[in-house]
């Protein structure tokens, strides 16, 4: 169709208005060259930078072009531009940019409206700082703005086509140290509302060396008048690499990643986080939160739900593995590493981040609200493989902020999570002590430490300064309840880090543990103590074995370094237990080994009272398995034991090297001090069960190997002991053998000795595999060269024993079985007279596992006369050992000889013809019981018992019957010879065997004769103790008359003191002086003879000299028989009896010397009396004597001279004188030689 032409009125405007346009675009295009041609450049500069020095108030500067474009926007570019710092924050700018373009829209001026168009900036910088005291670069930039632009104008921001590139942002915060700097921030949006954008950047310093990268995009929404920004849907990605470890000993690098949706509805000012997902290396946060009322009274709340790996890196990374341990990423290889990529980039997908889920998980769920009195945990549910575990918590802000909360887990196995062991101790940062902690655990049915704990709770409590906590309580397996206590103050950590004083106690079963020290994140160090007042009780509600009765104490200092070091030493040590005494230092292995070190000193160790902490050895496990590897740690160090005793052990400056591993136990004796002697050798225990050993002795001493036996001599052994392994923890064939060896052996024993020359002891085992225990044939071997048993003791050559049979043990080392063995012994005995007699022993031997054992009956063979032997024991350590010998009748004079006695020289033919022995006796540690001793010789029988102390005859008691014994008929008796010569007289008496017996004897005899006096029904007694004795003897029937006589001496000084007492009463003292003096003067007569004596010294001479006493004689109607020389009858004197009433004399001795004033003899024929003294020192006489006759004639008299053969000076030319000469010289001869032999007594 056609188009109508237009009027040309109309034709003319129109030509007009493009006209006009056209005119208007060329003012547009050639106006801003024209007002730069007309301006100038350097003008147009100047009036840019100060517009902007005068609407900043800073001086900027611009040291670049500045152009200026009309259409469709009035625009501005320039660049670079720099604005100055403010005032006292340095001399550098606090912003800078390379190129900055900003447009205004055209229209809007029209109507005094300034419509900001795109920004465009491009490598921008800006330093932003806050000083010290408060003051921030910019205050004075955001200060409220007048909105007017000039009179009638109006700004009105609407941001559209904001495109910023390459642009870094620096904060330093002088007030608290800190740095956070953003890189390569790049922002682009979009046009008209709302309008889309994109934003990322790069960030440091929001956490200590990490690195954040941020990715957003969405939508966004503009409202002019509230100036408020909305935001739409936009999907927020972070990937956040920390390179410094979040605790010590944390893996590095740390690596989170995670994506969210963000919503801000600026008019109801609230925040919704939806679709949060947040990973770690094996745990993975998700979950959505929200937050109201901003931004007066913002009000939280929010669901998460937290899922981790249980075994993932996290663990590494918070320190929780341990370094080398698969799970751990601390010790993984050194590999380069790949740069971080953006968690946005294609190739890095969400989930690479994420490890492949594994059954051993922890799942929780967490509800969040918070408001402006605080944040609360309201709900924490956690399921963990065993057990769940709820909770909840609040923080209230503040100057003093306050954080509370309570969790219950249950049925939760604590072991089995591996929390511990890291590269550091997570302990808490110095926040804990800067608000008030409240917080409550409770457990039941779980598992902590490897005890199964019924119920246990704890509270932590703190206040500014202090925490604590405690008390907490668990109920153990046994019932018993522990209870731990322990208080934090903070006092600062190395390099700045958290650090506490500590101070801890743990009471389990009434077993308290101390600890008081220091604790930070690299370990702990500080003084320890424990302390019970029963350790058994204790030990055995904890399941530790046996310990002995009685309380135990221990301290030292423990030092524990944190992982990777892990090391840990406690020095200083002391422990007390039982009378043990424990010190030194035990530490991890020397040489950074794995295991133990230990360097321990044990004063005495008394293995008889430790043997209760020993349980029962080669117990198999659970695995199975036995043997050292299967049950004790790594170890290795040094045990050094000043003294052990016990189980017939005495070491003395022990030094043990003792190692403990995988190959099993090796105990290596460096120096020992053993017996008196020299220990070296060693011990080896391996995994496998298989025991080796070989000890070496030298130089010790009989004395102290065979205690209380009376050996003495060098003795030098050796011990080879080889077992192999066997299956649950038996032993296998057991080989055993002990040589021994001395060049001479002593025994000295109740004042006697015997010699025992180049003795050899071996002893042999060879054992049987599969045994329950040790089980095999054991044979033991002596040899000597001689054996001599001293001058009154056999002299046997070549001796020899030994002894065989199989031998069960079980593993504790006792008997398992009876023993049964055969034992042999021979000798060859030397006969005084030369040539050699055989001797043999023989017999069956068995011992039990109670200490029970016999021997016997043993066959004694020896010169033609046998004997049968037992010993035997009860089972029992109180139980005595028990002995027989019986005897069959053999011939003294045929078995004397041949064991080296000789016979008496003047016993008769017809005596030492036939004897026999029995006896039964027990012996113990503390002597020798014997119960019956029946004994014949010839016509002669002795019974009775007794006991002797210490394996000596002169210390005991004894009681003893013979029924008749004649000595004189083996030893005849010698007729006295007078006093002994002076030389002998002045002779130290030995005291020694009074002084050191203990002897209670008493001895009941029916008839016995000595020194050719007859003893009937009597009894003698001798009790000797501590250098006190006493000698008493009684007989009713002595010579028709009674006999006492008692001794009491004291020898414990250097000179004797001893009493004499003797009574002679109503005997028959002619017969009784015939066979004592020999004398044949009396021919009847009755006896009252009475002495009470006291003396002292050290020689016979001076018992003599001290002698003190008084003595009374009296002989009444007696018979004297009076003989004359000069008047024969068959060759003898003729002999004339002549009676008399009374012969009588009392006597006071002093010094020595006896006074007598009433000397008196009464006869039909005379009267005899007078004075004198007799010398007991010297045995003479000097009496002066007056006889009166019945005529009344007196006839003087002297009798001086030795006693036995005194001097009767009287005058004889009468017949009277002659025949008192006779009567004085019968009566004074008998008596002196009865002085002279009780003189002798003291001495004897």
């Amino acid at each position: 169709m056609d188009n109508p032409v237009a009027p040309p009125a109309k034709r003319r405007l129109l030509k007009l208005a493009a006209a006009l346009a056209g005119a208007l675009l060329i003012l547009a295009l050639a106006l801003p060259p024209l007002a730069k041609h007309i301006i100038g450049p350097e003008r147009l500069r100047e009036m840019a930078q100060k517009a902007l020095t005068d609407a900043l108030g800073r001086d900027t500067v611009l040291s670049g072009d500045v152009s200026i474009t009309m259409t469709p926007w009035l625009g501005l570019s320039m660049g670079p531009v720099a604005v100055a710092q403010a005032p006292g924050f340095g001399d550098g700018p606090m912003f800078a940019a390379r190129q900055v373009e900003m447009t205004i829209r055209m229209a809007p001026l029209l109507a005094k409206v300034i419509s900001p168009g795109s920004v465009r900036a491009r490598d921008v910088t800006v330093h932003l700082a806050r000083a010290a005291d408060g003051r921030t670069n910019w205050d004075d930039l955001a200060a409220p703005q007048d909105a007017q632009a000039g009179s009638g104008w109006t700004v009105v921001p609407q941001p559209r086509a904001v495109h910023l590139n390459n642009v870094a942002v620096r904060y330093d915060d002088a007030a608290t140290g800190k740095v956070l700097s953003v890189t390569g921030a790049r922002l682009r949006t979009g046009l008209g509302q709302p309008f889309d954008f994109a934003a990322s950047f790069e960030a440091m310093g929001l956490v200590p060396g990490g690195e954040l990268q941020c990715h957003l995009q969405g939508r966004a929404s503009f409202d002019p008048g509230s100036g408020r920004l909305g935001l739409h849907g936009v999907r927020v990605e972070t990937g956040l690499v920390i390179d410094a470890p979040l605790v010590p000993g944390g893996a590095v690098p740390t690596r989170v990643v995670s994506r969210l949706t963000l919503d801000y509805d600026a008019a109801a000012a609230a925040l919704t986080l939806s679709d949060i997902d947040a990973r770690a290396d094996g745990a993975r946060l998700t979950g959505m939160a929200g937050v109201s009322d901003l931004p007066g009274a913002p009000r939280l709340a929010g669901k998460l739900k937290l899922d981790a790996d249980l075994l993932g890196g996290w663990r590494a990374i918070l320190g929780l593995a341990k370094p080398g341990s698969p799970e751990s990423l601390v010790a993984a290889p050194q590999e380069p590493q790949a740069p971080a990529t953006s968690p946005a980039a294609p190739s890095a997908p969400a989930d690479a981040a994420l490890t492949a889920p594994l059954p051993n998980r922890l799942t929780a769920d967490l509800a969040l609200a918070g408001d402006k009195d605080g944040l609360h945990l309201t709900d924490l549910t956690a399921r963990l493989p065993r057990g769940t575990a709820h909770g909840s918590a609040r923080l209230i802000p503040g100057d003093r902020p306050a954080l509370s909360g309570q969790i219950k887990a249950e049925d939760v196995d604590f072991d089995a999570l591996g929390l511990g062991g890291g590269g550091g101790w997570p302990v808490p940062g110095p926040w804990i002590f800067g608000l008030d902690l409240d917080a409550q655990v409770a457990c039941s049915r779980c598992v902590v430490g490897g005890l199964s704990l019924a119920e246990a709770a704890a509270t932590l409590r703190g206040a500014p300064g202090l925490v604590r906590l405690g008390p907490a309580t668990a109920v153990l397996p046994g019932g018993q309840v522990a209870s731990l206590d322990a208080r934090l103050s903070p006092t600062g950590g190395p390099d700045g880090g958290p650090g506490y004083d500590i101070q801890a106690a743990l009471e389990p079963l009434g077993l308290v543990s101390r600890f008081s020290g220091r604790l930070d994140a690299t370990g702990a160090a500080g003084s320890w103590t424990l302390s019970s007042p029963d350790a058994a009780a204790a030990a055995k509600a904890l399941g530790l074995g046996s310990l002995p009765a009685g309380p135990v104490a221990a301290r030292g200092q423990l030092t524990l370094l944190a992982e990777p070091s892990g090391k840990w030493q406690l020095s200083g040590l002391e422990a007390k237990a039982g009378g043990l005494v424990l010190r030194g230092q035990i530490g991890p292995a020397p040489g950074g080994g794995p295991g133990l070190g230990f360097d321990l000193a044990v004063d005495h160790l008394d293995l008889d009272r430790l043997a209760g902490l020993v349980g029962p050895a080669g117990q198999p496990n659970q695995s199975g398995q036995s043997g050292p590897a299967a049950t004790l740690p790594r170890a290795k160090g040094k045990l050094r034991l000043e003294q052990v005793s016990g189980r017939g052990l005495d070491l003395k400056n022990a030094v043990l090297d003792l190692s403990l591993g995988e190959k099993g136990i090796t105990a290596a004796v460096e120096t020992a001090e053993a017996w008196g002697g020299r220990l070296s050798g060693s011990l080896e225990r391996q995994t496998t069960g298989r025991l080796t050993g070989a000890l070496q002795l030298a130089g010790a001493e009989a004395g102290k190997l065979f205690p209380k036996s009376g050996l003495t001599g060098p003795i030098a052994a050796k011990l080879g002991l080889e077992a192999a392994g066997g299956p649950k923890g038996r032993l296998g064939a057991v080989s055993a053998a002990v040589e021994a060896e001395a060049p001479r052996l002593a025994l000295g024993r109740a004042g006697s000795r015997q010699t025992l020359a180049a003795p050899k002891i071996s002893l042999t085992f060879k054992g049987v595999d599969g045994a329950e225990g040790i089980e095999g044939e054991a044979n033991a071997t002596l040899a000597a060269a001689s054996f001599d048993g001293g001058p009154d003791g056999p002299n046997l050559r070549d001796p020899r024993a030994a002894l065989a049979g199989p031998l069960a043990l079980d593993r504790e080392g006792r008997l398992r079985e009876v023993f049964q063995g055969k034992f042999e012994a021979s000798a060859l005995a030397r006969l005084s007279g030369g040539g050699e007699l055989r001797l043999t022993l023989s017999g069956p031997v068995a011992a039990e596992s109670g200490g029970g054992f016999s021997l016997g009956e043993l066959s004694l063979g020896f010169a033609g006369a046998s004997a049968t032997a037992r010993v035997w024991r009860k089972g029992g350590e109180a139980a005595p050992v028990q002995c027989s010998l019986e005897t069959g009748t053999f011939s003294p004079r045929q078995v004397l000889p041949a064991l080296g006695f000789s016979l008496p020289a003047e016993a008769p033919a017809t005596l030492l013809t036939k004897a026999s022995l029995a006896v039964a006796a027990a012996v113990d540690d503390k002597g020798v019981v014997v119960s019956k001793l029946a004994a014949s010789l010839d016509e002669t029988h002795l019974t009775g018992h007794g006991n002797f102390e210490r394996f000596d005859p002169a210390r005991g008691k004894w009681e003893l019957t013979v029924d008749r014994l004649d000595l004189d008929a083996y030893s005849p008796h010698k007729p006295a010879a007078g006093p002994p010569p002076l030389a002998e007289r002045r002779q130290k008496i030995d005291f020694k065997g009074l002084r050191e017996a203990a002897l209670d004897l008493k001895l009941h005899f029916g008839w016995l004769k000595k020194g050719n006096v007859t003893f009937d029904a009597g009894t003698a007694s001798f009790n000797a103790k501590n250098g006190l004795f006493t000698f008493r003897q009684e007989s009713p029937r002595f010579y028709a008359g009674r006999l006492f006589v008692e001794v009491r001496g004291d020898a414990r000084d250097t000179a004797l003191k001893t009493a004499i007492e003797l009574k002679l009463e109503g005997i028959e003292i002619a017969r009784f002086l015939r066979d004592w003096a020999e004398g044949d003067t009396l021919a009847s007569g009755a006896c009252t003879f009475v002495v009470a004596a006291r003396t002292s010294g050290a020689t016979e001479e001076e018992l003599r000299g001290n002698l003190t006493g008084t003595g009374h004689l009296q002989i009444t109607r007696g018979e004297i028989k009076v003989r004359d020389p000069d008047k024969l009858v068959d060759g003898k004197p003729q002999e004339e009896r002549l009676p008399f009433e009374m012969f009588s004399s009392s006597w006071n001795a002093k010094g020595g010397v006896a006074h007598s004033d009433d000397f008196r003899i009464e006869s039909p024929r005379m009267v005899v009396a007078g004075r004198g003294e007799c010398d007991l020192r010297h045995e003479t006489i000097d009496l002066n004597l007056i006889a009166t006759l019945p005529s009344g004639s007196h006839v003087p008299a002297t009798i001086i001279g030795p006693l036995d053969g005194p001097k009767v000076t009287i005058d004889r030319s009468r017949i009277i004188g002659d025949v008192v000469y006779r009567v004085l010289q019968g009566f004074f001869s008998i008596p002196g030689r009865a002085v002279t032999r009780i003189l002798n007594l003291p001495g004897r």
